[in-house]
């Protein structure tokens, strides 16, 4: 793929980006975070049918370019950074491990054994949810906690905004819990096939759904498209709060035009 094919300008929320394909032919990368300290993207794709896996935790460079599969996970899906510590997190299908850059693999005992995690984020402590029952639990000290004003929701995607509120997901709508308030309240937009709920490097909201990518307005419970798209999957923000999403076979970055 010559540069000119892999490079084309979109626009985002009315602004000129220029569109670079980081991977291409990759089988449905999803569940992106990034370690913004080594600028180092951590996602998930599916296995390919010769694997004993369903999916893989995957890492890419953004610097490099080099990738690689995350060993010794079953399951690899979803993952969460500690921007302070540089501490990844990655949850596959019977913990949570945290991920070592030296050996490149992640290290043992598990953080939390014997969960099947479907998605997480890292807020100052690290939040996750249970494939088994869609609960939404916070890990404090080693011990797992679930988060009762949001129990028994169903959760599919969520994330924790700069200031400590919280966006939640599942197949009725998206629902906002304000870290004061005692139960969430619900958007008044409503997206179908949402894939991802994830925070810039300011701490902002921002939602990917298949037709998108969405900024969140916490204040009036709304959302405002940035960029449509024909099939989203994983959402991030690089080191330089630059977008990284993907499609069903690219992750893509997007840098503003000078």
């Amino acid at each position: 793929m010559s540069e000119n094919e892999k490079t084309q300008i979109v626009l985002v929320n009315g602004k000129p980006h220029r569109k670079q394909i980081i991977l291409a032919d990759v089988n449905i990368p999803y569940k992106f975070s990034i370690d913004r300290n080594k600028n180092k993207l951590f996602f998930c794709i599916n296995a390919d049918e010769f694997s004993e896996q369903s999916f893989q935790s995957v890492v890419v460079d953004l610097n490099s370019g080099m990738v690689k599969i995350v060993p010794n996970i079953r399951n690899g899906f979803a993952s969460a950074v500690d921007q302070n510590t540089g501490t990844v997190y990655l949850g596959g299908s019977d913990g949570i491990y945290e991920y070592n850059h030296t050996t490149q693999e992640v290290d043992r005992p598990a953080v939390v054994s014997g969960v099947d995690v479907f998605d997480m984020h890292f807020k100052d402590y690290l939040y996750f949810v249970e494939t088994t029952n869609l609960d939404l639990y916070v890990l404090r000290n080693s011990k797992k906690t679930i988060v009762y004003n949001v129990e028994e929701y169903g959760i599919y995607h969520f994330a924790i905004d700069g200031g400590d509120n919280a966006i939640l997901a599942n197949p009725n709508g998206i629902f906002f819990l304000s870290k004061k308030a005692k139960s969430p309240v619900m958007f008044a937009d409503s997206i179908r096939n949402i894939r991802g709920i994830t925070t810039d490097k300011k701490g902002k909201p921002y939602l990917i759904a298949k037709n998108g990518i969405y900024l969140m307005d916490q204040k009036n419970l709304q959302l405002f498209e940035i960029l449509p798209l024909t099939d989203g999957y994983g959402l991030a923000f690089d080191n330089n709060n630059n977008i990284v999403y993907s499609d069903e076979r690219s992750v893509i970055k997007l840098t503003p035009c000078n």
